[in-house]
């Protein structure tokens, strides 16, 4: 390339196109660049000897990318870098892989002890039948709220997804029963309101307050039950381990609130993408139960 290579311009290697998009986070000097790539981190390279294809447009366009390199220079601002560098997607992959050689479709993600898909699936079965979308607004409309309340209870003790802390709270949240009507009325609001999903999340975070429940895998779990192919779990600490591991920042709160939401669902978002990128076929997620179980799995602390 003839033109300088500016911090900020986005690239692509000349001959290794398999690392993917890059971008400049330190520009010319000396004869030397430093480019992140999407698929194999930071490297230096000596203009001398290394091409680069500037590109722009839309093929520029990488929202994996730019939260990989904001969480660099992240790193850099606060001084880890240099301990904690950045790990790849390809290496998240390769420990994906490590344990489900077979990706989405080995069978023991799919079924059996160490399944990561079938009790999830089971669980949103239940929802759908317990408190779908043509039951729960009649069981509003007659006042069944203690029932609501105990179905609900029924549908998290389905999985292990929430703790059994998390579940004593909840429990001993919902005794009273104008605790009953209000959980009942917000998860039908959550759930199946017309309002937007930012207003239905406030809404029912509000409410879990209310009733000291405020935690995030309660104030989660059914939204991403009802609605696997778009909503997502939020399990605190395995999201932020992960979100750190694949160099994505959450913006992570322990107080129940929108902007985290909003940004675990931009992390689903880019590693669903990302996955597709891949071009494998077998790790092609179905819906946000295959990236929440890769988000899972990914994390520093899965065994």
């Amino acid at each position: 390339m003839s033109d300088q290579l500016i911090a900020g311009n986005r690239v692509k290697h000349a001959t290794r196109t398999d690392w993917g998009l890059g971008e400049v986070v330190e520009g010319e000097q000396d004869g030397m660049v430093t480019i992140f790539f999407e698929d194999v981190g930071l490297k230096k390279f000596n203009l001398s000897v290394a091409q680069f294809l500037r590109v722009d447009g839309e093929e520029a366009v990488s929202d994996y990318l730019t939260a990989l390199v904001k969480h660099y220079r992240h790193l850099v601002t606060s001084g880890l870098a240099a301990r904690s560098g950045a790990t790849t997607f390809q290496k998240a992959v390769e420990n994906f892989r490590s344990h489900f050689p077979m990706g989405f479709h080995d069978p023991t993600y799919l079924t059996g002890q160490r399944s990561e898909r079938d009790y999830k699936m089971r669980a949103h079965e239940m929802l759908i039948e317990t408190l779908g979308p043509s039951v729960l607004p009649q069981l509003l409309v007659d006042q069944k709220y203690k029932e609501i309340c105990d179905r609900a209870k029924a549908v998290i003790n389905k999985t292990n997804l929430v703790n059994q802390y998390e579940k004593i709270w909840l429990s001993n949240g919902l005794a009273p029963a104008d605790a009953q009507e209000s959980f009942a009325r917000s998860l039908g609001m959550q759930l199946y309101g017309d309002q937007p999903l930012q207003v239905r999340f406030e809404q029912f975070a509000s409410m879990l307050y209310k009733i000291s429940a405020a935690k995030w895998p309660i104030a989660t779990y059914f939204l991403f039950l009802s609605d696997p192919g778009a909503q997502v779990f939020v399990k605190p600490e395995v999201t932020k381990s992960a979100a750190e591991v694949l160099g994505i920042d959450i913006n992570y709160k322990p107080e129940l609130n929108w902007l985290t939401y909003s940004q675990v669902l931009r992390l689903a978002e880019a590693i669903r993408l990302k996955l597709i990128k891949e071009g494998q076929a077998d790790l092609i997620p179905r819906d946000m139960v295959d990236v929440q179980s890769f988000i899972w799995v990914t994390a520093p602390s899965y065994c």
